[in-house]
Parts: structure tokens; C-alpha cells; sequence
């Protein structure tokens, strides 16, 4: 399952970095940072250009609500990347481990069986539309 981390500043990529350090390489983990002068629109368009050539089926989120999250899910609900099967606000280093290290495939993730003692929350789940 290919993961997408995205968030605010250089979050993701930190997060990415330390995930990499604890569970080897993690080649289908990659991340996407919102950077300060971003537009919400420079998020798409970049998210969408990496969504591309890196087809994550879940893309975890920092914040519920922030401007990654909710292009994440602008994205997911008009159907312009067809490979995102479910967007996870709330993401942390364990949480991230879990889901890269599961060898689960997306659709035998239950999140509530990852999220529950993380505070994260399900934002967007495919078969929900």
C-alpha cells in the first residue's frame, strides 16, 4: 500500500525521515509539504502531479481541517486521483509506522483498529461516496 504523508511546513518529510530511520527504506511512503506562500491551489497541483507517479491509497494528514487535509479530500471527493481509498487526519510517527509496516492492503485496514488511542481521525474513505 502506498502511503502519502502531508502536512504543514516540514513536518512530513521529518516524519517520513524518522519513519525511514525506525523501518528501513519504506519505498512506498513518500510525503508533500505545504510551505509558507503556498496557496491552497499550489497544494493541489502539486499533490496531484506527485498522485501521479506515486499512486498513494492513503494519504495521512497533519491537521483535520488545515489546508492539506482539505485539499487531500478535495481531491479524493471529485475523483481527480482515483488510487486515494482513505484520508487520516491526525498523523504521528507511530500511527505512520503502523500503517507503512502492516503489509496490509487498504482495504483490509480497519483505521479504527490503528486510530484509537492516536487521536486521529477518518476523513474520507472511498467506499463512503
Amino acid at each position: 500500500m502506498k502511503v502519502l504523508v502531508a502536512g504543514h511546513g516540514g513536518l512530513p518529510e521529518a516524519l517520513v525521515d524518522s519513519a525511514r530511520m525506525i523501518g528501513g527504506e519504506l519505498a512506498d511512503v513518500d510525503s508533500l509539504c505545504l510551505h509558507p506562500g503556498d496557496s491552497p491551489q499550489d497544494l493541489r497541483d502539486r499533490m496531484l502531479e506527485l498522485l501521479e507517479q506515486f499512486p498513494a491509497e492513503l494519504i495521512l494528514t497533519d491537521l483535520a481541517g488545515g489546508t492539506p487535509d482539505n485539499v487531500a479530500n478535495l481531491i479524493a471527493k471529485a475523483g481527480k486521483a482515483p488510487s486515494i481509498r482513505l484520508i487520516v487526519a491526525g498523523v504521528s510517527l507511530p500511527l505512520l509506522l503502523e500503517f507503512a509496516l502492516s503489509g496490509a492492503e487498504v482495504g483490509e485496514i480497519k483505521p479504527e483498529d490503528f486510530i484509537t488511542e492516536s487521536g486521529a481521525v477518518v476523513r474520507f474513505r472511498s467506499e463512503d461516496l
